[in-house]
């Protein structure tokens, strides 16, 4: 009888017995196969749900195709460079291009690149910004790209300021910044003046390069310090010369530093900017001693080529009842290259 029954559990039982277990197992194989998928899933992304994206947060075409090499574009608008970590705490530099017509953005993407180059190796990080079409004065330059420049469109400054928050917050949560620094160049030095008097944004030192006043340059809150460069032959110097006299009238910390050359961007007035902030982080202003040899402006050439980037002369002592915006003058029939170094 046990050989009987032993033979029964090995002759009929086997099959019902080995169906179960291959069910068992095959079930434990789908388990641990389904286990390991999601734990090498996981392992591939972030921690955590991700979020979407919402469409107004992403760079839009316009943007990406304004970056200059060395930037790349980021939410809110804008072109963003990381600095590099060195022993000064990391700064965030604003950059405001002066105005540019379409046809001329290959050029602009030049001083961006430029100021890009020489700001990150020393702990800068950098967002440009971009202004307006249809923000020039005159209607013959619609399609240029300009700021707020002078005392008839002043009041849309606040209204471009409030568009870069989103930007200006991205740039910061990248690059936390214990310092934000304002560099205008042209007609974005006239819309950084506006901003340093009006205190549209607070700055911790501003460089205006060949632009002059919005009047009236009375500051609405703190007077950062503020760097003016110039050139020799650069037609704007009546005005940058007014800008200065305004700031020395309102005991504004300045300094002014002048150069060979005419209306350009060239590294000479980027590394003075960057030095220059560098130091009024320690240093009181007037600075001693001074970033550059004291050097006069001289009168400019009427016969020379005219850059059609740069604001006509000023007439001289412009009153407050009468004020002559210089920063946006029709183009100059001749079209000569908007960069040149000194």
């Amino acid at each position: 009888m046990v050989a009987t029954h032993e033979l029964g559990y090995k002759g009929t039982m086997p099959r019902a017995a080995h169906a179960h277990a291959a069910r068992f197992y095959g079930a434990v194989l789908v388990s641990v196969l389904a286990v390991t998928a999601v734990v090498v899933l996981r392992s591939r992304s972030p921690a955590g749900p991700r979020p979407a994206v919402a469409a107004s947060e992403r760079p839009d075409a316009a943007h990406v195709a304004w970056c200059a090499p060395g930037l790349e574009p980021i939410a809110g608008g804008g072109c963003f460079a990381l600095g590099l970590e060195v022993s000064t705490p990391r700064a965030l530099l604003v950059y405001l291009h002066g105005r540019y017509a379409p046809e001329n953005e290959a050029d602009e993407l030049e001083r961006q690149a430029r100021v890009a180059r020489l700001a990150t190796p020393r702990g800068y990080s950098v967002l440009a910004l971009r202004g307006a079409q249809g923000q020039c004065a005159d209607p013959q330059l619609a399609t240029w790209w300009c700021w707020p420049s002078n005392e008839r469109n002043a009041g849309d400054g606040a209204a471009f300021v409030a568009r870069w928050s989103s930007a200006l917050a991205e740039a910061e949560r990248r690059a936390p910044a214990k310092r934000r620094l304002l560099l205008g160049f042209s007609n974005g030095g006239y819309f950084a003046a506006l901003i340093a008097s009006r205190a549209l944004a607070p700055f911790d030192a501003v460089a205006i390069a060949h632009a002059g006043p919005v009047a009236p340059m009375t500051p609405l809150g703190t007077k950062p310090p503020i760097l003016l460069i110039d050139a020799d032959d650069d037609p704007s110097s009546a005005e940058i010369l007014r800008l200065d006299s305004d700031l020395t009238r309102e005991a504004w910390p300045h300094a002014m530093i002048v150069r060979e050359g005419g209306h350009a961007l060239p590294e000479w007035d980027i590394s003075m900017s960057l030095t220059f902030f560098d130091r009024v982080r320690t240093e009181p202003v007037p600075l001693i001693p001074p970033l550059a040899p004291p050097r006069a402006p001289h009168p400019h050439d009427a016969s020379a080529p005219r850059d059609p980037e740069a604001p006509e002369p000023a007439a001289p002592s412009p009153t407050p009842a009468d004020p002559q915006p210089a920063s946006d003058p029709p183009p100059a029939p001749a079209a000569p290259v908007l960069e040149a170094p000194p």
